[in-house]
């Protein structure tokens, strides 16, 4: 009988990477979001987005605008 050759695992680098620059980003916010209500500080609305969380809003304006420009003008 042959051998059963196993397969090489790969290891999927760039799911890490996201994983592990996701995972920072929460933990960063997440201690800003708490030395502000130490602070006192109150966060209300889009005043007090971080940059990561104010380019997502951007992103998805912009779609949206886009999406209404090719389904309802053209």
């Amino acid at each position: 009988m042959a051998k059963k050759e196993k397969k090489k695992q790969y290891r999927n680098k760039t799911g890490e990477m996201l994983f592990d620059y996701i995972k920072t980003n929460q933990q960063y916010t997440d201690e800003n979001r708490r030395r502000q209500e130490e602070e006192g500080v109150k966060t209300e609305g889009l005043k007090n987005l971080n940059t990561m969380e104010k380019t997502c809003v951007i992103i998805i304006v912009l779609g949206v605008i886009g999406l209404v420009i090719k389904y309802l003008v053209l």
